[in-house]
């Protein structure tokens, strides 16, 4: 395997936690699913991997390998699970087929700090155990949501973009939206779509809210609002790994992870209002949907989600209760009393 080794800063003083070994080098290795100038890498970058290794000291440290030029995303996990390396943080959508339940994350209209109260998180990480042979450790960035991007106009019906006879760029995260509003699938890595769109291999593509992070308003010309979906992008350690470590180390990664769940949400916000202002610099357009035509479009995406979850999960119907509840808007936060917070 080709390894990419990007060095983070960690030059904090001498840190009072007692460590004991894990490894021989008290270090994990880790890997992005997601290309490493992604925004949601980054920021696993920025408010992850640096604060643990400031606050470790040296004494546990993440050694970044890279994103996809290390291991094509829809292999990371297994190659988590073989021992490749310690650490993955992915998109489950890259792993849907062997932990459907990431589903739950992607449609849940509870966040992170609420699932860990209501035991869902007690819930996911033993079927991460079960499924990935993986810890589940932090669910990041989960603020960020998702849009419809296309190339070209679609034809409308009944106020929804009818895709019909379009080719949609999509991961398991997208393709049960856009195939029930008749799209067909296409399944190309993210680092793909920008040529892809100017080939004229796809017509649009589902994607995060901070797509000018890897260049790709070149090739929007529209965007359909609302956005949707919770992004359900995870932190998890090879359960070996896991195993081998040490109280005091799990506790300093299950207590930055926690602080992550919130550091990265306030940092992507703010990738996400400049990305907005460079795609609107770009000359891309919103298809605004109509209040009611947004409300069918919401049900659609988060029905199909719900139904592939139950279709491919025996844990659909404990998981939806404690992720999900019927009526409630898309889960939000009030950004600046939770960054009044962080401050503190």
């Amino acid at each position: 395997m080709n390894k990419l080794t990007i060095s983070i800063g960690a030059t904090a003083a001498a840190a009072t936690l007692a460590i004991g070994p894990v490894h021989a080098a008290d270090k994990l290795n880790a890997v992005t699913a997601l290309q490493t100038n992604n925004a949601m890498s980054q920021s696993f970058l920025t408010t992850f991997v640096a604060p643990l290794n400031k606050k470790a000291a040296g004494k546990l440290s993440i050694n970044y390998l890279g994103g996809q030029e290390v291991v094509p995303p829809r292999k990371a996990a297994n190659a988590l699970k073989r021992g490749q390396f310690d650490m993955l943080h992915s998109p489950t959508a890259y792993y849907i087929g062997t932990v459907p339940e990431g589903y739950a994350m992607l449609a849940s209209n509870h966040g992170p700090k609420a699932i860990r109260k209501n035991g869902g998180w007690k819930l996911l990480q033993k079927i991460y155990r079960e499924k990935a042979g993986a810890h589940l450790l932090a669910w990041g960035e989960s603020m960020t949501s998702y849009h419809m991007y296309l190339a070209k106009m679609p034809k409308m019906k009944n106020g929804l973009p009818d895709l019909t006879g379009m080719k949609m760029r999509a991961t398991g995260t997208y393709r049960p939206l856009f195939r029930a509003l008749g799209a067909t699938t296409v399944n190309i890595k993210s680092s793909e779509v920008i040529n892809a769109i100017q080939r004229g291999t796809v017509d649009g593509f589902g994607f995060t809210d901070q797509p000018a992070s890897v260049g790709m308003q070149e090739v929007i010309k529209y965007r359909v609002v609302p956005n949707f979906y919770a992004t359900n992008t995870v932190v998890t350690i090879n359960l070996d790994a896991w195993k081998s470590m040490s109280a005091a180390q799990k506790k300093m990664l299950e207590d930055v992870g926690v602080e992550y769940e919130t550091a990265s949400v306030l940092w992507t916000e703010d990738v996400r209002k400049a990305d907005e202002a460079k795609l609107k610099a770009a000359g891309a357009k919103d298809i605004v949907l109509s209040e009611e035509a947004s409300k069918r479009y919401l049900e659609i995406a988060h029905g199909e989600i719900w139904k592939e979850l139950k279709k491919r999960s025996d844990y659909a119907d404990q998981l939806r209760p404690l992720l999900y509840v019927p009526g409630k808007p898309q889960f939000q936060v009030d950004l600046a009393s939770m960054r009044k917070r962080h401050r503190n």
